[in-house]
């Protein structure tokens, strides 16, 4: 490793190609006549990001983008084509469920074979084998053969091994999305838990939740490109916008922009987003203080370059991780709205937030509607706007969580013993 001694991953200029045959004979023909008979794929071409000590780290992107390519190089398992990996530490790593394991074996002692392959001693995985199996929540099974788990038993075995060795570099490949959720829960604060005691944590996932919930930086791959590396909350909605464009090419129709807060004109798209604001019924004035349970309107204005026969406008507000607290657009209220080229709309949406203190985030898009506003789910987006506000939710209650529900106590009752009464409040 370099010069800076915080950096637990450099990734530089990192590609792997694989030779492609038609057929198996091809290679032979291509050893002896000395000319080429394959075409190449590169799996991963010029990446390059660094990762820090401590940070968590979530890649995401859609199948064949180079995830578990990426990963199994950092790990070790596979060689690069071209570019170089430095990884400082040691490293535990779960590619694919059970790898290394012996299904024939019991879980006991997979977990000894699991940790030879680590590089424990026998001696260290005497004295943290009860801790494992603890930690799987296997133990009536633990003296079973392993071919007689579920692939989520197996997962929670495999997890339970390669975080016990207190590594400094944890990587996992989606071992855990067959995993129960009190599982996952286990297992994302033991990710944190190992983060925090100064080790990094690499994981691939499909989940942006994941991502938001866990991750300091993320990092997005696209056809074995680097699309993005930086805030989780940013890479998230590139990634939405590489969804967002699927379905426009599917449905034929112009790809989507995204952008974060600036706005930008309409040209080069049917229509665009041009002004957003909120204002306050109680002031009358612009703000961007929700007040629990004060009255707002949220205006959206869009420029139309050509007429859209019909439109979904609406917003979401998520907070500063990525979760999505409410949306509502003019699909959920049922209305048909439609653009004429050349005009300007102005869209207002009513609003009483039930926010807790914190700062959270509107954002904004425009759709069209590929049949009509009785089919939302069918659209393609034309111009979304991340943070486009920075909203400060406003309370004087005190309640757990992001919105207050207003709930109330109703009253208690004694239902056994001499005494029988109720107490109403």
């Amino acid at each position: 490793m370099s010069e800076n001694s915080n950096i637990a991953i450099r990734v530089s200029g990192l590609g792997k190609m694989y030779r492609m045959y038609s057929r198996a004979s091809d290679l032979l023909w291509e050893l002896l006549s000395r000319k080429t008979r394959h075409r190449e794929h590169w799996a991963l071409r010029d990446i390059s990001f660094e990762v820090g000590k401590g940070e968590v780290v979530g890649v995401i992107g859609r199948n064949g983008a180079g995830k578990t390519t990426l990963l199994r190089i950092i790990a070790g398992t596979l060689d690069q084509t071209s570019g170089t990996v430095d990884v400082k530490g040691r490293v535990s790593a779960i590619m694919v469920l059970g790898t290394g394991f012996n299904m024939d074996l019991s879980g006991r002692e997979n977990i000894l074979l699991g940790g030879l392959v680590l590089g424990m001693t026998h001696d260290e995985i005497a004295a943290k084998t009860e801790d494992i199996i603890n930690f799987s929540g296997l133990q009536e099974f633990i003296d079973s053969p392993c071919r007689e788990y579920s692939s989520g038993m197996v997962a929670r075995l495999a997890f339970s091994i390669a975080v016990s060795v207190d590594p400094d570099i944890l990587i996992v490949d989606e071992a855990l999305s067959t995993g129960d959720m009190i599982f996952n829960a286990k297992s994302y604060a033991r990710m944190r838990q190992i983060a925090r005691s100064g080790a990094t944590v690499l994981f691939v996932t499909h989940s942006l939740q994941q991502i938001y919930d866990l991750c300091d930086k993320a990092i997005l791959l696209e056809r074995g490109g680097l699309a993005a590396v930086g805030e989780p909350r940013t890479v998230g909605y590139l990634y939405e916008q590489k969804v967002h464009e699927e379905m426009a090419a599917l449905n034929q129709t112009n790809a989507p922009v995204l952008q974060i807060g600036n706005l930008v004109s309409s040209e080069n798209r049917k229509a665009a987003i041009t002004n957003v604001e909120v204002l306050s019924l109680t002031t009358k004035e612009r703000t961007s203080r929700l007040k629990d349970g004060d009255e707002y309107l949220i205006h959206i204005t869009v420029e139309a370059k050509e007429s859209v026969r019909s439109v979904s406008i609406g917003y979401d507000i998520r907070t500063q991780t990525g979760v999505q607290v409410y949306g509502f657009s003019t699909s959920n209220a049922g209305v048909e709205e439609n653009l004429l080229a050349g005009e300007t709309k102005e869209f207002t949406f009513w609003l009483r937030p039930s926010l807790n203190n914190g700062t959270y985030f509107l954002n904004v898009g425009i759709a069209e509607n590929i049949h009509n506003a009785d089919h939302s789910s069918y659209y393609s987006m034309m111009h979304f706007i991340g943070d486009s506000v920075t909203i400060e939710g406003v309370t004087d209650s005190i309640f757990p969580g992001i919105s207050n529900m207003r709930g109330k106590f109703q009253s208690s009752k004694v239902m056994t013993g001499e005494l029988a009464e109720d107490k109403q409040v």
